[in-house]
């Protein structure tokens, strides 16, 4: 069993008589949760170890409970670890500041994609740390614990599912990608994915006056269905093989119907499983053409009319998006377009990803779960 070492001291030098610099992520992690990340990364074989948070910005406590210092003006006052507290890990990377750019980058882009939210909380940034303890020293009081970098060390109790994400696309370029596309899109234009469950109807407007909205939507829309792309999951149909078998019903030609159910099925999406398109309000939104089968869901009515769509025709709906409405020249009905058409092929691009790395459903607890399995010699590698 691989386990990372925990550095007693967070003074202690690094790597003594090695030229492979060091670099601070400003990722905290409970001390929890650090062998299992740790595990991660060694399976994408980067260089990682922990030391205690120089910051000193979270403690944690046994019961579960976590303390977060907001600004520095409290760490002379409450920085001191209380009754059973401890402080966090920040995980350091040990690499050339590309790679470890690289890896800071794709796990922030993966927890913008695990959360279906970007946090601007966090910053994707690394510093090198000095090899002589003294200059570390002088680093950890006279910068970490400074405004400025202070608020750049972050914790969030799910971060091991970003890094499980980043660590299982690490190898594949083109899963990075789509990572880092989708991430980009949510920084572009999104809303909160609890804003869209059904008891809070219709709380954004459908459509915007305002023609940069209109390029904004556009270009959240063609990030993520480049996603879908990058993952090899578009529709894949021509004038010699087209989509449908006929212009009158629009039935699903069965051999782009079977290419697209099977490259579903390599990342664990079987035929009939399906996923919730949101449509709100009165029927003012662009309609996809052509109109597929659709359920109601349960919890439709006059304002909440959304429809639950097979995920080939959830991505069909997604290209016709991106095709006739945002990613050429503007017709005159993408002003109808706006924040419930991105969220759905944001949350189309989602589903694929987190589907193809594995984690749909995944949980941090259940990537615990896992390692222990592992430990008693029973199961996959997480």
């Amino acid at each position: 069993m691989f386990v990372y070492p925990v550095v007693s001291r967070a003074v202690e030098s690094f790597n003594q008589g090695k030229s492979v610099p060091n670099f601070c992520s400003f990722m905290i992690f409970e001390s929890s949760q650090t062998e299992l990340v740790g595990r991660m990364c060694k399976e994408a074989e980067w260089d990682v170890r922990f030391i205690p948070d120089p910051s000193t910005r979270f403690q944690f406590y046994p019961e579960g409970g976590v303390c977060e210092l907001s600004n520095t003006n409290f760490v002379a006052k409450y920085g001191g670890l209380r009754d059973g507290a401890a402080y966090g890990q920040l995980l350091v990377i040990q690499a050339g500041e590309a790679d470890a750019t690289n890896i800071v980058n794709l796990i922030q882009a993966s927890s913008d994609v695990q959360e279906g939210f970007p946090d601007a909380t966090v910053h994707s940034s690394v510093l090198e740390i000095p090899d002589d303890p003294s200059e570390q020293v002088s680093l950890f009081e006279n910068v970490f614990k400074k405004p400025g970098f202070f608020e750049r060390f972050s914790f969030k109790a799910e971060r091991p599912i970003a890094v499980a994400m980043a660590t299982r696309a690490w190898a594949d370029r083109r899963t990075s990608y789509a990572i880092h596309k989708l991430s980009r899109s949510y920084q572009t234009e999104a809303v909160t994915p609890w804003s869209l469950h059904p008891r809070r109807g219709q709380i954004f407007d459908k459509h915007s006056n305002l023609l940069s909205d209109h390029v904004t939507s556009s270009i959240a829309i063609n990030l993520a269905y480049s996603a879908i792309e990058e993952l090899d999951l578009g529709i894949k149909s021509s004038v010699k093989k087209p989509r449908w078998i006929d212009n009158a019903s629009h039935t699903w030609n069965p051999d782009v119907l079977q290419d697209i159910e099977s490259r579903l099925e390599q990342v664990g999406i079987t035929p009939d499983r399906g996923l919730e398109w949101i449509i709100r309000g009165e029927p003012t939104e662009v309609v996809m053409e052509p109109v597929r089968p659709q359920l109601r869901c349960q919890t439709a009515d006059e304002i909440v009319r959304d429809v639950r769509y097979t995920f080939p025709d959830a991505i069909h709906a997604c290209s016709f998006l991106r095709n006739f409405k945002t990613a050429h020249a503007f017709s005159r009905d993408t002003p109808r377009i706006g924040p419930y058409e991105v969220y759905n092929v944001q949350q189309v691009a989602r589903s694929l990803i987190l589907s193809k790395c594995g984690l749909w459903g995944v949980s941090a607890a259940n990537l615990r779960e896992q390692l222990n399995r592992i430990i008693m010699g029973v199961g996959e590698n997480p």
